[in-house]
């Protein structure tokens, strides 16, 4: 991506979105996801190809449609309003879901369609473990930009913490700041101001594995980049997708799972 600071993807709970806030902010309303306009669970006007199953159990178009499965809420986040392009997302479960995504070529992050946990009061030092095992699917074609990325709120939505795991094309914000071993696996961590930080896996990308979430977290902490006060608002995972080079391409979630031990 461009050489340009990233612009932020904040959600929002429904007691804070009570305030004007933006559109990219999730509002966390079970009732909304079922009858809201826009979202659709078994009917599609969408021809299914290899990505969008026939009859998925959820499907949505709307920029912002959300379902919540589980604890978990699926988000197709077209936060970048002003550049998006259309997406449609389609889902089964938390573990299984993808999206169709059709974005110019060009170098802004335009959406972040995700898989997301939302977090009250955990302080990082409450926690004993936080891990995720995924198994995600970018576009066989080359002309694309895009990476496959969790994506960590901390304190309300004011720090944020990616692990970049499968990257295509794309450049975190910042510089680099150190090169460590952590459970095993070789990363480079960006630091971007004093709110946003990267890990960034070196050499092999990931297409499916373990990632050591709070371990990263920890990291920073003996860095004393965070603070073990810092609390835990919301954990992410998806792609951030830059271009598909205006043509429609797919994007598959085939396993996913979060581990949270306190």
């Amino acid at each position: 991506m461009s050489s340009h600071a990233k612009p932020r993807r904040r959600m929002a709970t429904v007691a804070a979105a009570a305030f004007a806030k933006p559109r990219r902010r999730l509002v966390t309303l079970a009732a909304a996801v079922v009858i809201g306009p826009g979202l659709a669970l078994l009917a599609s006007s969408i021809p299914a190809d290899a990505s969008i199953p026939a009859h998925p159990r959820w499907e949505s178009s709307a920029a912002f449609g959300t379902w919540t499965t589980g604890k978990f809420d699926l988000y197709n986040n077209e936060w970048n309003t002003a550049a998006a392009g259309p997406q449609t997302i389609w889902g089964d479960s938390y573990k299984h879901w993808g999206v169709q995504s059709t974005q110019a070529d060009s170098t802004s992050v335009k959406t972040y369609p995700s898989v997301q946990e939302n977090y009250s009061n955990t302080t990082l030092r409450s926690l004993h473990g936080l891990w995720s095992n995924f198994a995600e699917k970018m576009p066989s074609q080359s002309n694309f930009d895009a990476e496959a990325a969790y994506d960590i709120w901390l304190n309300n939505y004011k720090i944020e913490v990616m692990v970049w795991v499968d990257n295509h094309g794309q450049r975190p914000a910042g510089s680099v700041i150190a090169n460590p071993t952590i459970a095993g696996k070789k990363f480079a961590v960006w630091q971007s101001g004093n709110s946003m930080y990267t890990f960034e896996l070196s050499g092999n990308q990931e297409t499916r594995g373990t990632i050591h979430l709070l371990k990263t977290m920890n990291w920073l902490v003996r860095h004393r980049y965070l603070s073990s006060s810092d609390s835990l608002t919301q954990v992410n995972f998806g792609w951030e997708i830059c271009s598909t080079d205006g043509t429609p391409m797919d994007f598959t979630v085939t396993h996913y799972g979060l581990t949270t031990k306190q």
